[in-house]
């Protein structure tokens, strides 16, 4: 039986949560996770860590190899990961057969291979390509490899032929904000996940504090064990395998988001609260709070005498603003190939010399002197991260007139 559809068969036999494990994922900007850190962060509750291999055609990630040693050594369950980078014109095949090169001295260790899905370009929507290159790399290991995009990715395109095919999803999506985390049960996912039945794994959190590791962490939560993933990884399976509890895990209760509600609003607008009634149940006290954030947002509210317009899933600049498209990118700072995100806010009058540095609640436009780790200071948020969500892959090169997400 495929990997994930025997997981399929066991979690509709076994409670919610019963089986299931804390983990990390990880690459160069955590340094080499050694064995005395990786000591560490099994000693905090880490069961399993996925590490940055390779992205694009071209690029390594230096300390993938001596993470993956710590890793084993300290007895941590690994996973391998490839950033794609459709955007720049590679075939899937192309980063595939690169990724292959690159991890082929893990095949068979009980590694999980897994393909991070955060292209730009308008990308997101490309199902063909994603499948294509998780085909090519299942064919090389042997094994099904996960697919990581966003709760929001999940609806840019029709990912049936991939669920279909049994590869599982790794979704992304953090109902508590940017605030500080850790490595807990955060439940089930309170996103649509279609056409999936079930996350195999969950990164509800890129702010967490890890011993070990360090802060500002990916924090992930994987639907299963040591025997789930050795079955994933097509892999012998241990020789002691965690017992079953005997009585139901209940799941916890979602407590209510803290943090900025300007964030929240960003994540709700993003799809990643859900829908009524499970909106108002993750928001708590504060759904009249956010929500008339939200709403103030979708209507496009004027501030100081321009217009704004916040995206949505499915737009783009010609389909919103058929003829005058130029210039709401020209007022927004936009160029080739004007990429616009769900959830960001857009101005749609007023002058481009008085526009505002801050473009949006969630984009910035950057200022002579700035620096990313200044920034990152500012926000509150990890280089690492601010690097991965802008596609920026040195974090020493940004200009002034850039516009950022955070």
């Amino acid at each position: 039986m495929p990997a994930a559809a025997l997981v399929a068969v066991l979690a509709l036999a076994l409670p919610v949560n019963a089986l299931a494990d804390s983990g990390v994922d990880v690459s160069n900007w955590q340094g080499c996770v050694n064995a005395p850190r990786a000591q560490s962060a099994r000693s905090a509750g880490t069961s399993f860590a996925i590490v940055k291999a390779s992205e694009g055609t071209g690029f390594t990630d230096g300390s993938a190899d001596c993470t993956m040693t710590g890793l084993a050594q300290a007895g941590i369950r690994r996973a391998v990961y490839h950033f794609a980078r459709p955007e720049y014109g590679n075939s899937p095949e192309a980063e595939a057969d690169y990724f292959i090169s690159q991890t082929r001295g893990y095949v068979g260790q009980g590694v999980l291979p897994v393909l991070d899905w955060e292209p730009g370009g308008g990308q997101k929507g490309n199902v063909a390509w994603a499948k294509r290159w998780l085909d090519r790399v299942a064919a090389a290991w042997g094994v099904k490899p996960l697919i990581y995009m966003s709760a929001s990715t999940i609806s840019m395109g029709d990912w049936t032929p991939v669920a279909q095919a049994d590869y599982g999803l790794w979704v992304a999506g953090y109902p508590n904000g940017y605030a500080g985390d850790r490595l807990r049960n955060p439940g089930t996912p309170p996103y649509p996940l279609g056409p999936w039945p079930f996350a195999a794994a969950w990164q509800y959190s890129s702010s967490g504090s890890v011993p070990g590791i360090g802060d500002r962490i990916d924090v992930d939560w994987f639907y299963g064990d040591a025997v789930t993933w050795a079955k994933y990884a097509n892999a012998p399976l241990p020789t002691a395998p965690a017992v079953t509890p005997s009585r139901p895990v209940p799941a916890p209760v979602q407590s209510t988001p803290k943090g900025d509600a300007s964030i929240i609003a960003s994540a709700v607008i993003r799809g990643e609260y859900g829908n009524d009634p499970q909106r108002h149940a993750l928001l708590g006290s504060r759904y009249s709070e956010i929500m008339a954030v939200v709403n103030r947002r979708l209507s496009g509210t004027s501030v100081t005498g321009s217009s704004y317009y916040t995206v949505r899933s499915g737009d783009y600049l010609s389909k919103i603003w058929p003829s005058t498209w130029p210039t709401v990118a020209a007022l927004n700072g936009l160029r080739p190939p004007y990429v616009i995100y769900v959830g960001q806010r857009l101005r749609t009058s007023g002058s481009t010399a008085t526009a505002s540095a801050v473009t949006s609640s969630g984009t910035y436009r950057i200022q002579s002197g700035d620096t990313l780790g200044k920034l990152a200071t500012r926000w509150g948020a990890s280089v690492s991260y601010l690097a991965r969500i802008n596609h920026i892959t040195n974090i020493n090169r940004i200009y002034a007139g850039q516009t950022l997400r955070h």
